[in-house]
């Protein structure tokens, strides 16, 4: 089976940097995230989540924490409470995540 234009593989990574990070306490950041191709993001509802993927260091479940009508921008808030989170709340605007 092979997939379209507007259905990429769900197990690829889509590349999307950071625009901003904003601290919400000691071990918590929110990172907005900027969709390349808002063909990519699809709606959401809350208690969904995203799989970051932090380049070498793996990836984890995110839950979206952002404005559903905004297709092109993907808000997560991250707790560093493990290796791969801890990676993720490193990451700078600038950045780029999976």
């Amino acid at each position: 089976m092979t997939t379209g234009a507007a259905f990429p593989d769900p197990l690829l990574p889509v590349p999307a940097r950071v625009l901003r990070r904003h601290r919400e306490t000691a071990d918590t950041w929110t990172l907005e995230l900027e969709v390349p191709d808002a063909r990519r993001a699809w709606p959401f509802a809350p208690g969904q989540f995203n799989m970051l993927y932090a380049f070498g260091a793996g990836e984890a479940a995110i839950s979206l924490s952002g404005d559903p009508a905004r297709a092109d921008r993907l808000v997560h808030t991250v707790r560093a409470v493990g290796a791969v989170s801890r990676a993720i709340d490193r990451l700078k605007p600038g950045a780029v995540v999976g």
